[in-house]
């Protein structure tokens, strides 16, 4: 996971992107909603969570954080073989 500051395009400090971007793993058949807190922690993002969405890196589609991964299998083909 990586996070995109984009809170204010007009300020001058950026957040350093990680050299090697953490993992983190999501649950399947857990709703996005109830795990990106996890995510958000761990990249001690500057964004506030309600503010936060997921994009995948593969294909730039955004996942509907209500729904669990097993509800989006067709968003996430090909996500594996391309290192994600």
């Amino acid at each position: 996971v990586q996070f995109l500051d984009d809170t204010d395009p007009f300020n001058s400090t950026n957040f350093p992107e990680p050299t090697r971007p953490p993992l983190y793993t999501f649950r399947e058949d857990f709703p996005l909603i109830n795990q990106i807190a996890g995510a958000h922690r761990l990249l001690k993002a500057p964004h506030k969570p309600d503010d936060c969405a997921l994009q995948l890196s593969h294909n730039g589609s955004y996942l509907d954080l209500e729904s669990t991964l097993a509800e989006q299998k067709d968003e996430l083909e090909g996500f594996q073989e391309d290192g994600g």
